[in-house]
């Protein structure tokens, strides 16, 4: 294994991740839906399935990239990824756009956590240091939110072009380009999980993401319950624009908008970090979901668009900044594992709640469901985001020199030193 092989490693993951998200469907997702019969609830409730999917395999996926490797993992989800896309050729009804979802959960499940856990594992082995491993969130959320924004755009053009089945073909041919990326990698070296206990090893992992420190235990509930204030408008920005009268072919634009935003937002994250500050930041992306609720259905057009658009810069800085934080606390050994279960608390959460925001809106419509949105967004707010910054602020205070500090994670006995929620590990003397 040479540096230049593991150097090509960082740009092929990337570029999977790139393909992986690459979904020229998602701008009309619901319209597409809605074209196979599927009312809103529906639509929210194959979300909830998505999720269940995930909910269901994606620790044992996280799990298994640990125990097996990243590379093989990561080829299994590839192929699932292409299964799934290639679905959409036959979708007809909510039963057989289950099977779509079946297929796309699984996939999400390998590549997640797996993906993040080969980019940090080959930036230790190429020896870059903390401040490489920190862009690596960063990198992979940008590239994959970019492709997300070149998707849309492609999307419009086929729509004003050729028609809704074109976006479907293209969509089950690029379905397959992660499992060549995928096949072109390299397992690069890692700790692995002793294959011996695994009941152990969930509960060793558990302990330490919940019993380390109040930073953690903090950030990984905000990437489980946070997550979701940001999460529930995709799936309800399509609606508002259809009910606005926008024409069909001009959501990819108006998506791919959206995404660009994402994308810079996430790759200047740890920048406006460092300027604003850990307390300013975490208060913007607490509280902007909110105001976006209340701004989509009260200003218009074009007021709707500007106010959507704080749901997209939150979600950009918020989860770079939280995967940061999570990724950066944990080691090799079992971080797919770790960034898995807070997937698992996403979706899990999600389920429960996705279809009840369906209803909400099926029963009373677009406005009494965004402003109960921006209610629980407040909630989430107050009770956890603003517990985080005591906590961040209480850690940041107590930060020791940077000559004192170790590289590498220890055991229970270690704490985590903090500059904002841009984290080094640091020795904590036994109690």
């Amino acid at each position: 294994m040479t540096a230049q092989q593991l150097q090509s490693n960082l740009i092929r993951t990337l570029w999977l991740g790139f393909f992986q998200v690459f979904l020229v469907i998602m701008p009309i997702a619901v319209p597409f839906f809605q074209s196979k019969g599927l009312s809103m609830q529906e639509v929210f409730s194959l979300q909830a399935l998505f999720g269940l999917v995930v909910l269901i395999s994606e620790v044992p996926s996280g799990y298994l990239a640990d125990l097996i490797g990243r590379r093989q993992t990561l080829i299994i989800g590839a192929v699932f990824a292409g299964i799934g896309q290639s679905l959409l050729l036959t979708a007809d009804g909510f039963w057989t756009l289950a099977l779509f979802e079946l297929a796309l959960g699984i996939s999400h499940s390998l590549i997640s956590g797996a993906d993040i856990a080969l980019l940090y594992d080959t930036e230790l082995a190429l020896g870059r240091g903390a401040q490489a491993q920190r862009q690596v969130v960063g990198r992979l959320f940008s590239f994959r939110t970019f492709s997300e924004a070149a998707a849309a755009v492609v999307c419009s053009v086929l729509l004003l072009t050729a028609s809704m089945d074109w976006v479907i073909y293209l969509q089950a041919a690029v379905g397959w380009l992660p499992l060549f990326f995928a096949l072109t990698l390299i397992e690069p070296p890692m700790q692995r999980l002793d294959q011996t206990s695994h009941t152990a090893n969930m509960l060793r992992i558990c302990r330490f993401l919940l019993g380390s420190s109040s930073v953690l235990r903090l950030t990984v509930l905000a990437l489980c319950i946070w997550s979701l204030t940001t999460f529930y408008a995709v799936w309800l920005l399509q609606k508002l624009w259809e009910l606005q009268g926008i024409p069909l072919q001009h959501f990819g634009y108006l998506w791919a908008g959206l995404c660009v935003v994402a994308a810079l937002s996430g790759r200047y994250a740890h920048a406006v970090e460092k300027r604003l500050g850990t307390t300013t930041l975490l208060v913007l992306i607490g509280l902007a979901p909110a105001l976006g609720y209340l701004g989509l259905d009260g200003f218009g057009v074009v007021g709707a668009y500007v106010a959507s658009l704080s749901f997209f810069i939150s979600r950009g800085f918020g989860m770079v900044v939280l995967r940061d934080a999570l990724n950066s606390r944990v080691p090799s050994e079992f971080r797919a594992t770790a960034n898995s279960l807070t997937s698992f608390g996403f979706r899990g959460v999600f389920v429960i709640t996705g279809p009840i925001v369906g209803y909400s809106f099926d029963l009373w419509g677009m406005e009494v469901t965004l402003l109960a949105l921006a209610l629980g967004t407040v909630v989430i707010f107050v009770t956890l985001i603003v517990p985080l910054i005591y906590a961040t602020r209480r850690l940041d205070s107590e930060t020791i020199e940077p000559s004192e500090r170790i590289e590498g994670v220890e055991s229970g006995a270690a704490r985590v030193a903090v500059s904002g929620c841009s984290v080094s590990v640091v020795e904590e003397p036994s109690k």
